[in-house]
């Protein structure tokens, strides 16, 4: 496995993830070399932050896979929610992320 790293410049103070790049590599089976890149991405903890926050999250966010539903979410959610926090980004309490979103008639 080969991950890119990517190096910010003082000309370029816009980093732009790897991730919006393709997304649909980081939302249905992430493979192993998306993950080593998203934990090595320097917005991973703010990515974090934002997956405990956005209802239905799911796929691969700040390095952790977070599966549709079941216990092993629930447990996804918790190591985002703990990463944001360890990166200084603070986090809303609740469990407002672990709902599933279900649209009427879908």
């Amino acid at each position: 496995m080969t991950a890119t790293v990517v190096t910010l410049t003082a000309a370029s103070d816009e980093f732009v993830p790897v991730c919006t790049t393709d997304p649909e590599r980081w939302t249905t089976n992430p493979d192993d070399e998306a993950k080593a890149l998203c934990r090595a991405c320097p917005l991973r903890w703010r990515c974090a932050r934002e997956a405990w926050e956005t209802p239905g999250a799911e796929g691969l966010w700040a390095g952790v896979v977070i599966p549709e539903s079941g216990r092993g979410r629930d447990f996804a959610l918790r190591q985002v929610r703990s990463l944001a926090a360890h990166g200084g980004y603070p986090v809303r309490p609740g469990y407002r992320a672990r709902r599933r979103i279900v649209l009427p008639g879908a």
